[in-house]
This record gives C-alpha cells, sequence and structure tokens, in this order.
C-alpha cells in the first residue's frame, strides 16, 4: 500500500509540474482565436467564445514575418553549425590532450557557463560597431559561434571514449586531424544530436542580443518582431498572441519531435 501512495504521489507531482508547463501554451493558443474585447474582459472564459481565425492572417500581413524568417533562420542555423564546430574542436582538445593551462582553461570554460551573456554585451556591442558589423549577419552569427556548454557535454562525451582507437589510427599513419575527423567524430553522433537541437532552439528564441545588434526593420528576427503589436498607447493582445504563435509551432514541433535524441544525447554523455 506504501508503494502505491509513493507512485500516487510522484504521479500527482508529475501532473502539477506538466499543467504549470503546459498552461502558457494553452493560454496563448486560446487567446491567439479571440477577438481582442474579450481578451481584455477580466471574467471572459478561458476558451474563446468567439473564434476568430482570421487573427493569424492579419497578424502575418501586419508586419514582414517571410523576412523576419528569413532571417531567424540564417542566424539560427549559421550559429548553431559555429557552436557544433567550435564544441567539437574544444570539447575534443580538452578530453584528448595535455597541454599548460589545461586545468585552468577549462575552470574558465566551466565559469563562462555561469556568466550571464548581459554583462558582456557592451565591450561585444563596441567591437562590432568598430568592425562596422551592426545590422549584418556576420554580427549576429560570428558573436555566437561559441557554447560553453557544448564544449563541455562534448568534452564529458570524449571522457569515454577509448583512447586506444586514436592510437590505432595514429599508428596507421593517420594525422591528428584525420583522426578526428574519421575516428572520434562519427561517435559523437548522438551528443552532437543532442546539443545542436538546443542550441537551435536557443538561437531561435534569442531576444536580446538580436536586439541590440539589429536597428533596422530588414533584418530583424522573429523574436524582436513580436514587438511591432506593442504601441505607446495600446496593445493588440489577438495579434501578439497569433504572431506568437505562429513563431513558437515551428519550434514546438521540432523540441517535441526531437525531446527522445535531447534526452539520450544529454544522458549518454553524463554516464560516460
Amino acid at each position: 500500500m506504501s508503494r502505491f501512495w509513493s507512485r500516487a504521489l510522484i504521479y500527482s507531482l508529475l501532473g502539477v509540474a506538466v499543467l504549470i508547463v503546459v498552461f502558457p501554451l494553452v493560454y496563448m493558443l486560446g487567446t491567439a482565436v479571440k477577438p481582442n474585447y474579450q481578451i481584455v474582459n477580466l471574467r471572459a472564459s478561458l476558451w474563446p467564445s468567439q473564434w476568430e481565425w482570421g487573427n493569424f492572417v492579419r497578424a502575418w500581413n501586419s508586419a514582414p514575418f517571410g523576412r523576419w524568417f528569413i532571417n531567424t533562420v540564417i542566424f539560427s542555423v549559421g550559429a548553431t553549425l559555429g557552436q557544433i564546430g567550435s564544441s567539437l574542436l574544444a570539447g575534443y582538445a580538452f578530453a584528448m590532450f595535455d597541454f599548460p593551462g589545461k586545468r585552468i582553461l577549462f575552470y574558465c570554460l566551466i565559469a563562462g557557463l555561469m556568466v550571464p551573456f548581459s554583462t558582456v554585451i557592451v565591450p561585444v556591442v563596441q567591437i562590432l560597431a568598430d568592425l562596422h558589423w551592426l545590422n549584418t549577419y556576420q554580427g549576429l552569427i560570428v558573436p555566437n559561434i561559441a557554447s560553453a556548454l557544448g564544449a563541455f557535454l562534448i568534452r564529458q562525451f570524449y571522457l569515454g571514449m577509448p583512447y586506444e582507437l586514436g592510437e590505432a589510427a595514429r599508428i596507421d599513419g593517420a594525422s591528428e586531424w584525420k583522426v578526428f575527423k574519421s575516428v572520434y567524430a562519427p561517435l559523437a553522433t548522438p551528443i552532437i544530436s543532442a546539443f545542436a537541437i538546443i542550441s537551435f532552439l536557443t538561437n531561435w528564441n534569442n531576444f536580446l542580443f538580436p536586439l541590440i545588434v539589429i536597428n533596422s526593420t530588414s533584418m530583424e528576427v522573429v523574436s524582436q518582431g513580436l514587438s511591432v503589436f506593442q504601441t505607446q498607447f495600446s496593445l493588440n493582445y489577438d495579434l501578439l498572441m497569433s504572431a506568437a504563435s505562429i513563431v513558437i509551432i515551428p519550434i514546438l514541433v521540432v523540441a517535441v519531435a526531437a525531446q527522445r535524441r535531447i534526452v539520450e544525447g544529454i544522458t549518454l554523455g553524463a554516464i560516460r
């Protein structure tokens, strides 16, 4: 009987956690198909009494969402590819090589996980301004091609790889680059896939950095574009929620479809 109540308590807590996570999404989707007067009415029910499917069309036509989606894809894919490449090299070096200052550099890497990006954004933007990279794709992508999290995850994964695999390849005459590219990199596919998904979702939702770097409508990303529905004196809740639904649906599909790969990759790296 005690085991039954233990399971009941665990499932109840999990159910509450799921409701806490899902409720904002349900509220957003429900609000997206309501008329604005019903949204601002505090006595209105959560479920819409009048369905306004045209909100999605109006939201899409109210702003250049097509251009913003292209900018977001370029930024997210470019930054993700850069983070995968730099993390693979850094993780491999930390796991496989011994060099002076390795421990100190690794501690600095770990410390980078604890420092909010907002604390270093001013010097980063100053450097971009000196390079005339503000309001450009390279200004968005280049400062985001390094990831302390990715380097740490891949380093932990490589620590569990047999060193003898590389030694055998070196005895056969393979260069260090060949060993990395042909022996170790293919073995890291699970953790690379998991990190790639996490990195893409993070970059897609990035708001602060594009807000500082980009100052023209044609170069904005979707996270910035949502502010077009908020003016100094009014806020179009219906269009804002419809636009937010348009923005979040692609990454929600990716996250749900790839959740098993994310868990498997991170768990495998942690166990190793």
